[in-house]
């Protein structure tokens, strides 16, 4: 962004549905936490704010957090409250992740007057039709939506009406000095997956595979790290199937490395996707990766090199691929190392950073939310295109 000097720093505000642990409030609070504070001051504001979760980490960061208190999806409080959080804090950037957010932030953005609203596409291939609808009605409030894949990227574009020029894609990023591989001499036959029990994350396929892999390694051991509302029914199946000794529900866990490496594979069961954060962070700490090809994980998942690839909804190549990599510790080690290559070089969180900087920085510039050093033109930006 060039700007005279002495400006002050452009209001921008985060708006999340909620302050729970996931991927993209993992996002928001990197993004908060460390983008430059001398042209930017950002807040962060949930519809439904009562965990807190991430609100503590972001306020020990000092970074302001609003909780607009909806008690519902229908708590029309929740948008007069965001008008009124906007005109006060003279937002300039209202910045929004998630169905629920992203929909409140067009249409209260849009009537404030925020000169420049960005809406995130995060998933392909999930949101049921009333979904679609809202989402293509507002799309066009947006000053640009930001998609995590390619993937994303054209099914936005199909699907919501949005011109592809409107369409910014920025992956995530992992901490590769944070999650990095430990020592495995000897690895235990652990399969393991993080993330949240939803629906579609596929962890009831992932249990069908489990009790096929069971007969034939019976030592086998399945992890699951984090929580949500699949849990108590996950939980009903595995004792259904007479699996209890061998699944354990580690629940949600604010550090997950120490989990990963207990794992001698990492699965991705998902039946929808966007660019999964838990894939990279598994890949990040060295672990070979079983995915389903869905959204944007084939751009992060080399088939056969750092990983296997498998069709989603289909428990019998899951469990064939998962016993491939389980009984071949070399394999295993090979892609282990591929795959973290792979995500500190393209998936990492400085370049998401930077990324979203620049796209920052060319939208601000181009709304001329303050003087610009004479000569620096926006064409050469980078991020818009």
């Amino acid at each position: 962004m060039s700007r005279t000097a002495g400006a002050p720093p452009v209001r921008l505000l985060f708006l999340v549905t909620t302050f729970d642990r996931g991927g993209a409030e993992k996002v928001i609070t990197c993004l908060a936490r460390s983008l430059p504070r001398d042209r930017y001051a950002v807040a962060v504001a949930a519809l439904q704010g009562r965990s807190g979760r991430i609100a503590a980490d972001l306020a020990a960061a000092g970074v302001p957090t609003h909780d607009l208190g909806m008690r519902g999806k229908l708590d029309f409080r929740g948008a007069l409250r965001l008008r009124t959080l906007l005109r006060r804090e003279r937002v300039e950037v209202l910045y929004s992740f998630l169905f629920h957010a992203s929909l409140m932030a067009r249409l209260v953005g849009a009537w404030c007057g925020v000169p420049v609203r960005i809406s995130t596409e995060r998933i392909a291939g999930w949101e049921g039709p009333a979904r679609r609808l809202l989402n293509r009605l507002t799309a066009g409030l947006a000053t640009r939506v930001v998609a995590v894949s390619e993937a994303v990227r054209d099914e936005t574009a199909r699907t919501l009406g949005v011109p592809p020029e409107r369409i910014t894609v920025i992956p995530n990023g992992v901490n590769t000095h944070e999650f990095t591989p430990t020592p495995r001499p000897v690895v235990a036959p652990v399969i393991g997956c993080t993330g949240r029990l939803h629906r579609k994350n596929g962890h009831r396929i992932l249990l069908d595979a489990f009790a096929a892999i069971r007969e034939a390694v019976p030592e086998a051991r399945l992890l699951l790290v984090g929580d949500g509302p699949e849990r108590g029914p996950l939980e009903r199946t595995v004792t259904r199937r007479g699996l209890g000794g061998a699944v354990t529900f580690a629940g949600e866990q604010a550090d997950v490395r120490p989990w990963l490496h207990r794992m001698a594979v990492y699965v991705q069961p998902s039946i929808a996707e966007g660019m999964s954060n838990s894939i990279l962070e598994a890949m990040a700490c060295g672990l070979p990766v079983v995915a389903t090809r869905v959204g944007g994980t084939p751009e992060v998942v080399e088939d056969g090199v750092s990983g296997l690839l498998v069709p989603p909804d289909d428990p019998s190549a899951l469990a064939t691929s998962l016993l491939t990599l389980l009984g071949d510790p070399a394999r295993r080690a090979a892609m282990g190392a591929a795959g973290r290559d792979r995500v500190a070089r393209q998936f990492n969180e400085t370049d998401m950073i930077r990324r979203t900087t620049a796209f920052l920085d060319a939208l601000v510039d181009a709304a001329q939310l303050r003087p610009r050093v004479p000569g620096a033109g926006v064409a050469a930006r980078v991020g818009c295109a």
